[in-house]
Parts: structure tokens; sequence; C-alpha cells
């Protein structure tokens, strides 16, 4: 709450003499206690009240279920108050920012420029800087991306004036999003690194994360990888950091419940002595009744533990498969690591010898494997990473309704060069208009295992199509090569694979942990993911996503 409207509150309760429960809501308003806002604004309602004590208790509700998150009863409660309420005004924002949080946000921008097009300038409320970043980036969601960089642009030159560090990371962050979606890298690289900069000077955890994840995505892209490791190691460094600090609010807001609980098992125990009192004075009859109570009462517990211990083991059990399968996992991973690792080491006592012999001649050879060596660990890497954190639950992953042939094109530029250096040619037929609702980054991740597969087993001078095509329900995206295909058993347990599970990972027989990453990630996406051999040579991938 505002400085200006706690202040206004505080002013009409003073010389507030009606004897209703209008003062005991605002009180309780201003000391933040909402769930006693709520009941006392209720019982509020219920009485004769002017226009004025009636839009303030509509106000109160609306913000004591905004900061609820009951977005759709604040939204109910705000559109009660009449324009005549001295922060109408607030309220347009409010509701705004509500539309924000339900991703609506053609009704977002009309809520926001309403307070623009208004006389503000001599209300202390209205923060129009805040009012013009909201409005630039529900235009981004939109797509809209002219007017999200008009509104982005206005809202970063104003913070720019007042210096407000935490707000310019977040306006650089958005505008270096807004061009790298355009794929203008050079306009949006700048952002991104101002970002981070001015992020290093801010306390805010979740800030200083976000600005060093887009910079190792970026980083990951131009394939500068030793910049993107350094990037993502400070991204990890800073989210550890806001999951602690996460913890600790935690940690202090159970111990308040558990505060409160103890005091209302005291009141509790207090009632139960009286009401005992009360039943030895009315006899046997009554005494017996508290004996029943209390024995189902005793009886519900007593069930309520055992269910709880059958599903404590029933946890247990799971999670002992799954730290199974991850051990054995990562044993299959070091496995497999051993070897590039130690031909790395051999290419590079190879190129020592090379050059002390001067033999240049063999140079570009040498490094040319060295680095091949080099990219096919950190696709492993790189795997099983993702891998983790989708098992772990904190993949961010973030579905909606947008069209397939930029993400995709995005791919495919960075596999250009790659294809180029075995003569494989990349064809490509994507209808533009096509949509699907997906997660646009762990996309990216399936469609570069499998250019990443594709291209490195189709032999030189050969092809490989992407095609794009829907049904009135579903998306569908087909990559096809013309390299060496999979064998029937091999295509027969993808088409199966619903989890990765010791069972189904094979050091002799396996599918690899990328082709299995990629199954996970598209049955995350409600989708499907299949193969099949070409008649020919090749084989094709299909993966299917839906329309909504």
């Amino acid at each position: 709450m505002q400085e200006v409207v706690v202040q206004t509150i505080q002013h009409k309760i003073a010389n507030y003499t009606e004897k209703d429960f209008f003062k005991e809501a605002s009180q309780y308003f201003i000391q933040k206690e909402f769930d006693s806002t709520l009941v006392f604004t209720t019982k509020q309602l219920n009485l004769p009240s002017s226009n004025m004590v009636t839009d303030y208790c509509h106000y109160y509700r609306g913000v004591s279920f905004q900061l609820k998150e009951l977005y759709d009863e604040a939204e109910k409660e705000f559109l009660q108050v009449s324009k005549k309420f001295e922060f109408y005004l607030l309220i347009k924002v409010v509701l705004g920012e509500i539309a924000i949080e339900q991703r609506a946000f053609q009704k977002a921008i009309a809520y926001f420029q309403k307070v623009e097009q208004s006389n503000y300038q001599h209300l202390p409320f209205i923060d129009i800087h805040s009012i013009h970043h909201n409005i630039g980036t529900s235009f981004l969601h939109l797509e809209m991306y002219d007017k999200a960089e008009t509104y982005l642009i206005k809202s970063k030159d104003a913070h720019e004036l007042q210096r407000d560090t935490v707000r310019l990371v977040s306006s650089y962050s958005d505008i270096a999003n807004l061009y790298y979606l355009q794929y203008k890298d050079d306009l949006a690289i700048p952002y991104f690194k101002k970002a981070h900069k001015l992020a290093q000077k801010i306390s805010d955890y979740e800030l200083k994360s976000k600005a060093a994840f887009n910079l190792a995505i970026v980083e990951e892209n131009r394939k500068d990888f030793s910049k993107a490791l350094k990037y993502r190691k400070e991204y990890e460094q800073w989210h550890d950091s806001l999951i602690n600090e996460n913890k600790v609010w935690e940690t202090a807001q159970r111990q308040k419940q558990l505060a409160i609980k103890e005091k209302q098992k005291q009141v509790v125990i207090l009632e139960a002595i009286n009401k005992v009192g009360i039943a030895q004075r009315n006899g046997f009859i009554f005494s017996s009744i508290v004996l029943l109570i209390l024995l189902g009462t005793g009886t519900y517990f007593y069930r309520e533990k055992v269910k709880a211990n059958k599903t404590i083991a029933a946890q247990k059990e799971a999670l002992n498969e799954l730290n199974a399968t991850k051990d054995y996992l990562f044993s299959v991973v070091s496995h497999d690591l051993r070897s590039p690792v130690n031909a790395l080491r051999k290419q590079h006592k190879q190129l020592k010898a090379e050059i002390e012999k001067q033999a240049y001649e063999n140079l570009d050879k040498t490094i040319a494997t060295a680095t091949t060596i080099s990219e096919g660990m950190y696709g492993l890497l790189n795997n099983i990473l993702h891998w983790s954190l989708e098992q772990s639950k904190q993949l961010l992953f973030l579905p909606k309704v947008m069209r397939l042939q930029p993400t995709i094109e995005h791919v495919i530029f960075d596999f250009k060069e790659f294809a180029s250096t075995k003569n494989i040619s990349l064809q490509t037929n994507l209808d533009e208009e096509i949509t699907a609702n997906f997660d646009r980054e762990s996309l990216k991740v399936v469609l570069r295992n499998l250019l990443d597969n594709a291209i490195k087993y189709t032999p030189k001078y050969g092809n490989i199509q992407i095609n794009l095509s829907s049904t009135a329900t579903e998306a569908c995206i087909e990559i096809k090569d013309s390299g060496i295909g999979f064998s029937s058993d091999q295509i027969i347990k993808i088409n199966q694979l619903t989890t990765i599970t010791m069972e189904k990972i094979d050091r002799s027989k396996g599918v690899g942990l990328g082709l299995l990453l990629c199954v996970t990630l598209i049955r995350k996406n409600k989708g499907n993911f299949s193969i099949e051999n070409n008649f020919d040579k090749g084989s094709t991938i299909k993966i299917i996503l839906p329309k909504t």
C-alpha cells in the first residue's frame, strides 16, 4: 500500500464517529491483517452505509483478495467502486496489474491507457513511468513489437533520469528481450549486458539471476561456451541465494503460523476446561456426549495418521527408485565421458607434438577433431543439465500459444554452419501461420538435439528436410534425413518410452540421453514423439504438439 493511501485512511477514521464496523475494518487494513479486514467489511456492507464507506469497503476487499492472489474476487470488488472514489485511477492501475497476472494483456493495456489518457499529473499515487513499462511488456507478450518498443524506451528514459537502478534492470532486460525475439542481436546484446552490469549493484537475487541467465542463453546461442558457462555458474549462484532467501522467509512464516496455532490451542484448551465444568454440573448424559466426541476425534486422527504413514511409505519407495535411476544414469554418463575426454587428451598431446615439429599442415585436422570432441562433450553435459532440472522441477516451463516458425528458424540458423562443413543441404517447408501451445525453451532443446543427431549421422552431400504442417487441433514438426536411420529395436524402445528408468538406459543397446530427454520434454508439452525409418534411407522424426 502507498503511504499517501494509508495517511488518507488514517485521517478518515480519525474523524469517523459512526458506531459500525468501518473503523475496525480500516484499522485491520492498515495493519495488513487482511482476513480480519474481509470479516469486518462483510459486516459493514450488510448495514446501510454512505457511498464513501461502501467504496472504501470494496477497495479494502479488492486489495485483500489481490494480495492473497485471488484475482477474480479482487477484480469483482474493484469493479464495484464508484467513479467518485478518490483513488479511482489507482484502482484502474491495480486492475491492469491483475490482468497481467491473468495474462489478459489486451485488457491490461485498456486499463493502463485509461489512466494514461486521464488528468493524473496532480495525483501523487500514480507512477506513470511504471504504467508505461507495464503497457510495453503487455505489447511485448502480444508480439506487437513496435508499440512495445515505444513504451519500453519511454519508461527506460524516465528511469534513467530518476536513477532507479532496480527498475532500470527490468527495463533493460525487457528491451533486450524485445530485440532478441526479433533476432536483432546487435541491439539486444548491449541491453542484456547493461542489465547484467546494473544487477551487480542491487540486492534483488531474482533480477540478478535473470540477468545472468539471459546472458548465458545469448552466449550459448553464439557458441561462446566459456562465457556461457561463466554466466550459467553466476545464474546458479544467485538462484541458490534466492532459494535460500525464500526458505528463510518460509521458515519465518511457518513459525508465525505455529505461534498462532499454539495460541489457538490454548484458547481451545480453556474452552474445553469450561465445557468440562458445565458438563459436570449438567450430569452424566452430557459427559457421555463429550466422551463420544473425544472417541470419534481420536478415531479420526488415528485413521489420518495411518493414511499419512502409507503415503510417506509410498513416497519413500518412489524416491528410492528415482535415486537408483539417477545413480545409474550418472554411472552411464561418466562411462560415456571417459572415452571423449581421453581422446581429447590425446589430441592435445598430438597438437603439442605437431607444433614442436612445426608440422603445420596437420594442425587444421587435429584442431577440427578436438573441436568436434569438445562439442560432443558439451552437448552431453547440456542434456544432463536439462534432464536434472526437469527431474528436480526447477526447469522454467512457460507454455503458451505462439507461432512455431520463428522458433524453428532460430534453431536451424545455429546449425547452418555445422551442416555446411559436411555439404549437407538443410531444406525447410514452414508455414508462418501455424501455431501451437508449447514452451519455447524446451522445444529449442529438443530441436537442437534432433538436428545435431541428424547432421552427425548423415553422410556428406546428404540432405535434411524440416517440414511444418497442421490439422484442426494439432501441429506437426517433421525432421527427415538421409542418414543411417535407426534399428527396429531402437524405434520400438523410443516410441514406447514414457519415463526414464534403469531398464531403459543400456550402454550397449540404449537410445542415448539426448533422445530420452527429447521424449521427456515433448511429453511435458503434452505432445507426442515418434520415429520411423524411410523406405529408401534415413529416418523421419515427428513431433506432434497441441494447438491449445
